[in-house]
């Protein structure tokens, strides 16, 4: 038997009843899962624990996004942690900005089923590089 904690990610997403699918998923497929449900309390979180990802929606209430890896990509504590960016908006712009903050990856939230999304986090947090 395995002596290795799961891996922890943390999901920012607002819409209620995607992030209860969401949460179940990722529990299901191993993981410890953190939730907020805006930037403002995901930093609150992040002051106690440095999750191994972030699951991140762009359109919070508040501070959006991008405004949020701004900030977490200021602070030396959190400048490093692997970030996806879930979205249901991928125009290219966004894309851009979210590469600018070094996002690990962008993923349209229609283009996917919630599994294969969890899947392809799986894919991030099995890879070594950041």
């Amino acid at each position: 038997m395995s002596t290795t904690s799961p891996k922890t990610i943390l999901v920012i997403e607002d819409d209620k009843s995607l992030s209860r699918i969401i949460l179940l998923k990722l529990k299901a497929a191993g993981y410890r899962v953190l939730f907020a449900e805006n930037a403002e309390d995901a930093f609150g979180l992040l002051a106690e624990e440095i999750p191994d990802l972030i699951w991140l929606d762009v359109y919070l209430p508040g501070m959006n996004g991008f405004e949020f890896l701004e900030h977490l990509r200021k602070n030396p504590r959190t400048k490093d942690i692997r970030v996806a960016v879930v979205s249901v908006s991928g125009s290219n712009k966004k894309v851009e900005l979210a590469e600018k903050f070094g996002v690990t990856d962008y993923f349209v939230k229609s283009n996917y089923r919630i599994e294969e999304l969890v899947q392809l986090v799986t894919g991030i947090l099995n890879r070594s590089d950041k």
